[in-house]
């Protein structure tokens, strides 16, 4: 037996073994040869394509996804899904947008109308408010049991009208009927009717201009009638523009924070959870979401 040619062999495989924990060390830049280049956190900044990923900013730089990721953390950027949007507007609808919004402003600027803006809308309000969330748990540990919610949960429909001052009128639908032209109208004269006694300058004087949406309900013909009958004047609303109604990005938008979380048995459960809403509410809430 040749013990030499053993020896030979057996220290050419423990330099083997030593190269290849060497080189398993360091698992952050396993993906590239060659010493790492440094991440310049001002180009990561100036990254022009939002939509780029890790690992193709790691192949210009030369660096792993997970060295990128650890940067863009500490600039301040997280990774985020577009929003679902009912309808992707057209380059007209956002012109024809912009165009009304310009010349909304033009007109406050020369006749202060803000005051006199009623604006309403409808919203669902669901019983369950839950959302299921991660869990940061140790490797042993199980994560809690999350029901799965029903395709078709059970939920309410609330009719919300306001002004910057306040709010004028809410009301809750009944599980079987739908927002039609009439009964849209029922509410405009119970809104009306609150109105003239909370003010009557405004319902007498000066006129009250309604900003809603242009739901089929709002826009028919009956609508308009009684519109023209109660003497209110209305705001152009371009088409899929919730950007434009405050009811849209102010009311309902604190309305799902406070209801977050939140789990309702019955109609009137939700009703009462909407009316502590509107009690935690400071009169600024409402001025701040209509200047």
């Amino acid at each position: 037996m040749n013990f030499r040619t053993n020896r030979q062999t057996d220290r050419r495989t423990d330099r083997q073994t030593r190269a290849l924990y060497i080189s398993d060390e360091n698992l952050d830049d396993d993906e590239y040869s060659g010493r790492p280049s440094a991440v310049d956190n001002e180009q990561l900044r100036g990254e022009e394509n939002p939509r780029t990923t890790l690992k193709d900013i790691g192949s210009r730089l030369s660096v792993s996804s997970r060295t990128v990721g650890t940067h863009m953390k500490k600039i301040g950027k997280s990774q985020k899904l577009d929003k679902w949007v009912p309808h992707e507007l057209t380059q007209h609808k956002k012109d024809r947008s912009y165009e009304l919004a310009s010349a909304l402003l033009l007109r406050n600027r020369n006749d202060p109308f803000l005051d006199r803006i009623v604006t309403c809308d409808e919203k669902w309000i669901l019983y369950d408010n839950r959302r299921r969330s991660g869990q940061w748990l140790d490797e042993d540990q199980a994560p809690q049991h999350f029901p799965k919610p029903k395709q078709h949960g059970k939920k309410v429909m609330v009719f919300v009208r306001w002004s910057a001052a306040e709010l004028i009128h809410h009301s809750f639908m009944n599980p079987d009927e739908t927002v039609t032209a009439e009964k849209y109208c029922q509410e405009i004269d119970e809104m009306h009717r609150k109105l003239q006694l909370m003010s009557p300058a405004l319902v007498n004087r000066k006129g009250p201009i309604l900003l809603h949406d242009n739901a089929r309900p709002h826009v028919a013909q009956l609508t308009l009638r009684k519109l023209m009958e109660l003497g209110y004047g209305t705001l152009p609303q371009p088409p899929y523009s919730p950007d434009l109604a405050p009811t849209e990005y102010h009311f309902f938008k604190h309305l799902d924070g406070f209801l977050k979380e939140k789990c309702f048995k019955t109609q009137h459960d939700a009703a009462a959870a909407f009316d502590d809403f509107i009690a935690s509410r400071s009169p600024d809430f409402y001025a701040n979401g209509v200047d």
